[in-house]
Parts: structure tokens; C-alpha cells; sequence
């Protein structure tokens, strides 16, 4: 495969960069200014990746065409027979260029397949096989093997270099925009706790997918000197009494500040500071280089936008329309700014799925997400968001189209946590609790430092029966967040479950009748205990979701089998269907290997979901199940 130099204007980023992805999938290596690190020697990167290439990519377009950088490099391409051109918007390449065939992609705007995908793929292997061949005699050949033509290549270099000293600063500044970009952490002052804090900051920062991925550069404050883009800066505000943190992000090239915020926890409460810390600083970060990525915003919008990303996780379901105001904000603004967009869908759709309480009219929630979806396909058809979206208006039943949305979104954003977190949740409404772990797992290393996805791993292993794996997902996560509220969480959520049943009653924070009489039930399974559990649901209809579930798991636990047949009989199958992922956890292992189980599936459409895809949930897989999956399901099919 080849060596590809791919070259374009920087205002053509998002168009460059489904090409290379394009190609880097068909197998060649290729090298563009963005794998540029902070601080290289920009123009010595740039004549080694040229020497290196076995093909030079060109994109020619109105903005390119004004560019002498992206001239330069074309015409090296073109004097070492590597060129291989492309044009969009009906651009004619300039003087010089013109006698190449040029691959034409229309009006493609770097939304879906790349146009003559097949043609560019075809025209790189014909350089490369030329570029294989011996060298006919009487051609130059440089040090490193590759073809010159005589005299021109060195002409080239003055003037590349002449370019750039009369670039000057101009010429540094276009490139950091277009090279990796530099994320510094520093202390705000010289206490030992602030530089703790730092220390502790750049650690979980270091532990993001995206470094691992070269998708940004991580380097501590004191060696940063001037390369970094953006800088955070921590100290430690606060005491033992009230430990109190502030953390600011900066712009690297002129300190200016770009957000702030101060945090502030309880005595004790050490650790829950520290972690938040991180949280926020992850998600800012996240925002930042997703405004970078999109061409940037004022420095007034830039705030709201990334208050707006700090907020979620804090706010979150309580108060998503703290989230919503500054989004709205910003897009009155900035109406094609794709970030700011994507982030309302899903607050959109945490409103809508909560309408009915706290006031919310459903019915207006519906019409706003309906609203703003339509703005966001105006600025992008394929914005895993706006997929995610669509999700919403689809009944409790429709799991083959919800996954279909899901794997779409999933082709759209393969890192996107979000997705992979829904995907989860769907996998287990069809029994496909394998596929769910290795969902939650992906989501889990995609978001390391948030609790919420480590918590999602150890409940997914624990609803798919492997209860050893989930202790030792459980025992990481009790080093990883020690002395933290969101270990409490994620301890009680385990217990009350699956664990010792005093420690959730200890963990639990509140008092109720129905926790009380569910756990005096596990902890000691007597008749009387189990029947005054059972007699909390007997003869009682509802079609609250969280009541369903509470008494379908209760009486399934416990073997209740007619009492569990009698409630899922009179359950809607709307109702049911919205509590399905409940079936397919161990409480039910027994129900579901009575027939009577295939029954309930069906009337809730799982039986068709399960013919028509023939991805049969894993139970179905035990060679021990004294039914036939498929013909059970059969008889029960709609």
C-alpha cells in the first residue's frame, strides 16, 4: 500500500479529512498537517512527508487555490510525476496544473462516500507502482531512493523557505491551527496542594482514548513553554473544613481565557472535589476541540458554549434547561456551528423523555425536538445526534429499527460514548447480553473518567448473570473512585441487586416500605417475608413504568411464577415493552424456560424482532433449554 501526502487548504479541513480516513481505510498510510505535533519544525515535516510519499493528493477548491502553501507542495508532487489531483465546486486547477486528469467531486460537501472513491484509490497505485519501478538511466534519484526531476527540487526549496520567513508568525499560527493540537496542565501557584491537584488533573486527562488515538497532545504546564493550544490551570482554594478547587481554561497562543469555574464540596469530601475536577475538565476539553475542529467561536459564545458542557453532567436530568439556554444561545448566533447543535438534540431528547414530570408538557417538548432537529439536518443529514434523535419517535416495539438507528449512529461516530451507551441499553431489550457487555465496555474506555460508564460495565455483567466479572469490574472502580459519591452509587446499585443486601440498606440514603419489604425479603427468603413482598402487588394494575418493573423483578426473583404470568398478562404491551430489558436478566432465568415466556415475547413483538433479524437472544443458545427457540416463536409471531 502507499505512502500518501494529502494536501489542501486548512479551511477545507472537513472535507480533507473523510478523504484520508477514506483512503487510511482502503489501507494506504496517509500524512496530512494535521499529524503535526506542537513545536515540530513545521516545514522539515512537511519535505520529509513529500520525500516519503509514494503519491501527493492535491484538493483543489477556491480556498486552496489561493494558497501558496498548497501550491508549493502540489507543484513537488507534480515535479516528481506523484501528483494526483482533485477538485471540488467546479474548480479548474491553476496554470501549471492543468495537463493532469483531475478527479472531479462535484459539489460533495465531506458528508458520506467519497466521490470516484474507486478512481483516487486506483490513481494512488498507479504512482506507487510507477514509483516502485528502477529509475531509467540518466534520472536524478535522491538520497532516500525517490525520483527528482533535475534542478527544480532544490529551486523548490529556497523558495519554500523563503516562504516561510516571510510568513513569519502568520505561517506558525497556520500551522498549530492544522497540527495536533497541545493540551498543557499547570498549577495556578506554587502550594503543594495546587500542584496535587495539577498532578492529579493531568494524570486522568492522560487516561482519555482521545491521547491514545493522536488525536491530541497531553504535556505537563512546566514544559509546555509556548507550544500549547490550550492550557488548564488548577489550584487549590479551599481547607480541610471546605475543599474548594478553581479551574480555568486558557488559549495557549495569548492566555486569554476562554472558561472558569470554581468548585466547591463538603468537609470529607476530598475526593468527590477531585474527581469532578477531572469530569469537567474532560468534558470542556471534549467542547474545545470540537469548537477547534469546527472553525472556532468568539470568545463570548466560546463560554456558553463550554458552561453549557460543564453543566451536563452536574445538571444533567434535573435541570436540562440550564444545558438548553446557553446551547440556544449560541446557535442564534452561530445557526451552522455543529457542536453547539448536537449537544441540543440530546438535551431535547432528556426533556422529552421526562416530559410529565416536574411540569413538563410532553406534547411542546416533542414540537422543540422536532424543531431543532430539523435545523440541525439543514447543517448535517449525518449527525449521530440527530440520528439518536429520531429514536424518540419510535414505539416501545420498534427494536429492529432502534438498533438500525443505533448502528447507524455507531457508523457515524464509532467513538462517540453516547451511542455506544443507548446501544447498550437496546441490546439488552432484544437478550443480546454478550453484544451489550462488549458495547458497555467500548463506551467505558471511551468515557475513563466518568463513573456513570464504569457503572454501566458492572451492571450490564451483572443483569447478563457473570457476577464474578462484575465483582472484578466492581473492585476497580473501588480504587479508581475511593471516597467518592460515585462509588456510593455504584456500590448500591450492585447490592441492591446482586450483593449482600444489608450493605445496599446501608448504602440506600432513604426509607421506604417497598425497599424495606424487597430487602428483609433477600436477606431472609421465609415464606412469610416472601409473601408479604408478593402481597404488595397482587391484584394490582398499573402502567407506571417503574412500578411494572418493580413487581415483575420482585416476583421473578422470588419464583413467583403465576403472580409474575398474572402481572405481565395485564400489563399493556406498550407498558411491557418499555421494561423489556428486564426479562433477559437472572431473576427470570426460570421463567424464561418455561414456553410461557416465548408467549410474553411475542405479544410484546420480541418473537418477530427474533425472526425477522435472526439474532436470537443468547438464552436461546443453552444446550440444556427444554424448548426450540425458533419454533416457540414462531407460533407466537404477530
Amino acid at each position: 500500500m502507499a505512502n500518501v501526502f494529502l494536501s489542501y487548504d486548512h479551511e477545507d479541513v472537513a472535507l480533507a479529512r473523510p478523504i484520508a480516513k477514506s483512503l487510511e481505510k482502503a489501507g494506504h498510510t496517509v500524512w496530512y498537517d494535521r499529524h503535526i505535533h506542537g513545536g515540530a519544525q513545521y516545514s522539515r515535516k512537511i519535505e520529509q512527508a513529500l520525500d516519503a510519499a509514494d503519491a501527493v493528493v492535491v484538493l483543489w477548491s477556491p480556498r486552496s487555490l489561493e494558497s501558496a502553501w498548497v501550491r508549493d507542495e502540489a507543484a513537488e508532487g507534480r515535479d516528481r510525476g506523484k501528483l494526483v489531483p482533485l477538485s471540488v465546486e467546479g474548480v479548474t486547477p491553476p496554470m501549471g496544473f492543468r495537463q493532469f486528469q483531475t478527479i472531479d467531486l462535484g459539489g460533495w460537501p465531506g458528508r458520506g462516500k467519497v466521490p470516484h472513491l474507486l478512481d483516487l484509490i486506483e490513481a494512488i497505485r498507479n504512482q506507487a507502482e510507477d514509483e516502485a519501478a528502477p529509475a531509467p538511466a540518466g534520472k536524478g534519484m535522491s538520497h532516500g531512493g525517490i525520483r527528482q526531476s533535475s534542478g527544480r527540487t532544490p529551486l523548490l526549496a529556497l523558495a519554500a523557505l523563503a516562504l516561510l520567513l516571510m510568513a513569519g508568525f502568520a505561517g506558525w499560527t497556520w500551522f498549530k491551527q492544522n497540527g495536533l493540537p497541545v493540551v498543557a496542565v499547570q498549577a495556578a501557584n506554587a502550594s503543594p496542594s495546587s500542584q496535587a491537584a495539577a498532578s492529579d488533573l493531568f494524570v486522568k486527562l492522560g487516561s482519555l482514548a482521545e491521547v491514545g488515538k493522536g488525536k491530541w497532545e497531553l504535556v505537563d504546564g512546566a514544559s509546555a513553554g509556548s507550544a500549547a493550544d490550550l492550557v488548564f490551570r488548577t489550584a487549590d482554594i479551599g481547607s480541610s473544613r471546605l475543599p474548594k478547587a478553581s479551574l480555568v481554561l486558557l488559549d495557549g497562543k495569548d492566555d486569554s481565557l476562554l472558561w472558569s469555574r470554581e468548585f466547591e464540596f463538603p468537609a470529607g469530601r476530598q475526593a468527590d472535589l477531585r474527581q469532578q475536577l477531572s469530569l469537567t475538565a474532560g468534558r470542556v476539553l471534549g467542547c474545545a476541540l470540537e469548537s477547534r475542529e469546527a472553525g472556532g467561536l468568539p470568545s463570548n459564545l466560546m463560554k456558553l458554549f463550554l458552561n453549557a458542557c460543564a453543566l451536563w453532567d452536574e445538571a444533567g436530568i434535573h435541570e436540562p434547561e440550564k444545558v438548553a439556554r446557553p446551547l440556544r444561545a449560541v446557535i442564534e448566533a452561530k445557526p451552522r456551528f455543529e457542536p453547539a447543535l448536537a449537544r441540543l438534540l440530546n438535551v431535547d431528547t432528556m426533556i422529552a423523555d421526562i416530559a410529565g414530570y416536574d411540569g413538563i408538557d410532553e406534547q411542546k417538548a416533542l414540537q422543540q425536538l422536532r424543531v431543532d432537529m430539523e435545523k440541525a439536518r439543514a447543517v448535517n443529514p449525518g449527525m449521530p445526534a440527530l440520528t439518536l434523535a429520531e429514536m424518540k419517535f419510535l414505539a416501545p416495539t420498534a427494536y429492529e429499527q432502534r438498533l438500525n438507528l443505533l448502528t447507524k449512529a455507531t457508523a457515524q461516530d464509532p467513538d462517540n460514548a453516547e451511542v455506544l451507551t443507548m446501544q447498550t441499553q437496546a441490546l439488552q431489550t432484544v437478550g443480546r447480553m454478550n453484544a451489550a457487555i462488549d458495547s458497555a465496555r467500548r463506551a467505558a474506555d471511551l468515557d475513563p473518567l466518568s463513573p456513570v460508564a464504569s457503572t454501566l460495565v458492572i451492571m450490564t455483567l451483572a443483569y447478563a448473570g457473570q457476577l464474578e466479572e462484575a465483582q472484578k469490574e466492581l473492585a476497580k472502580s473501588e480504587r479508581l473512585w475511593a471516597g467518592t459519591g460515585a462509588l456510593r452509587d455504584i456500590l448500591w446499585g450492585f447490592h441492591l441487586r446482586y450483593g449482600d443486601p444489608d450493605i445496599a440498606r446501608k448504602l440506600a440514603g432513604f426509607s421506604s416500605e417497598g425497599l424495606d419489604t424487597y430487602l428483609t425479603a433477600r436477606v431472609d427468603p421465609t415464606p412469610a417475608n416472601i409473601e408479604r413482598l408478593v402481597g404488595r402487588w397482587r391484584g394490582r394494575t398499573t402502567e407506571d413504568r417503574g412500578e411494572i418493573g418493580q413487581a415483575i423483578q420482585a416476583l421473578a426473583e422470588f419464583n413467583q411464577t403465576d403472580e409474575l404470568v398474572r402481572s405481565l398478562a395485564t400489563a399493556s404491551s406498550d407498558g411491557l415493552a418499555n421494561v423489556a430489558y428486564l426479562l433477559f436478566r437472572p431473576s427470570f432465568a426460570q421463567f424464561r424456560r418455561n414456553p410461557r415466556f416465548m408467549a410474553v415475547a411475542g405479544r410484546i413483538g420480541l418473537a418477530d424482532y427474533w425472526l425477522s433479524t435472526g439474532e436470537w437472544p443468547d438464552y436461546c443458545r443453552q444446550p440444556d433449554l427444554p424448548y426450540d427457540c425458533k419454533t416457540e416463536a414462531t407460533k407466537y409471531a404477530r
